[in-house]
């Protein structure tokens, strides 16, 4: 059994990611966010109080630290320095915090580091990501022998009534909506994620590593595909061309893992979803 820490554990990725891993009661399972309240092992706390954060890491030891935190696209472009701070230097902080420890940082980055021009990244392409939460996302990478940056795209359900995210836009959508036809996305759901976390957690890997299928969906197909499996009749999705955009990735050569189809890791999220419908509004 190891010890684990999820930081951000109400954010989209870090609630699904903890509560897998607690769900599974196969390891000691922590997490930390701010304004929650204290219980068990979940700790409230604002990682920008850095002594505190230093101290929790130190006295407990953990084998990984998982990473979700991060400021999103538009918060990122209005806040630049909050931006450059969370995006940037603190998964640095907690890569020189545990440099020479056993701890394991394990951070989750976006193919937002590529601007879309050309589509198919590797992990060894060029980080041409424009805007500064493209260029703070790409600042913040970890790249050593020791910790691993998961480098994808996800869609998900959010507990914030007020979150960006493409999943949770759509589900709150009625009457017409458009389609991109043009652009392509190679992601996966917080679930399969989630999945994959827990497959890391028990192997070996280092770097940066892309988690996707390998297959490029266009968003109006992704979309579609939210419509059919959700049932979401009161949408009508129109198919729209006005966005040429493709920061598919390709897929490790090196990860294990491997990710299914939309169909299927939607099926999967629905199902997920279902169980935990407490948590949601849709």
């Amino acid at each position: 059994m190891k010890k684990i820490l999820v930081l951000g554990i109400k954010g989209m990725a870090g609630h699904v990611i903890y509560k897998n891993l607690k769900d599974k009661n196969q390891h000691e399972v922590w997490g930390i966010a701010r304004n929650i309240n204290a219980n068990g092992n979940e700790i409230s706390l604002d990682v920008s109080e850095t002594e505190k954060l230093k101290e929790i890491i130190t006295q407990y030891s953990f084998d990984s630290i998982i990473n979700c935190i991060g400021i999103l696209n538009k918060d990122a472009e209005d806040n630049p320095a909050k931006a450059i701070w969370f995006n940037s230097y603190f998964p640095h902080l907690l890569e020189e915090i545990t440099k020479h420890t056993k701890t394991k940082v394990i951070h989750i980055s976006t193919d937002c580091v590529f601007n879309g021009k050309k589509g198919n990244y590797s992990e060894k392409d060029v980080k041409d990501g424009e805007g500064f939460y493209a260029q703070s996302k790409a600042l913040g990478e970890i790249d050593n022998t020791k910790d691993l940056t998961i480098r994808t795209s996800i869609i998900g359900p959010e507990l914030n009534n007020n979150g960006i995210g493409l999943f949770h836009w759509f589900m709150n959508q009625n009457g017409k909506v458009n389609g991109y036809t043009s652009a392509y996305w190679s992601g996966v759901t917080t679930l399969e994620l989630a999945k994959a976390v827990e497959h890391v957690l028990e192997n070996s890997y280092q770097g940066i590593l892309h988690l996707t299928n390998g297959n490029p969906i266009n968003k109006f197909d992704l979309i579609t595909l939210f419509k059919n499996i959700w049932h979401k009749n009161n949408v009508e999705i129109i198919p729209y061309d006005g966005k040429n955009v493709d920061k598919s990735l390709q897929k490790s050569t090196i990860l294990a893992h491997q990710v299914p189809d939309y169909q299927k890791m939607l099926q999967e999220q629905k199902l997920w979803m279902k169980e935990f419908s407490n948590l949601y509004t849709y």
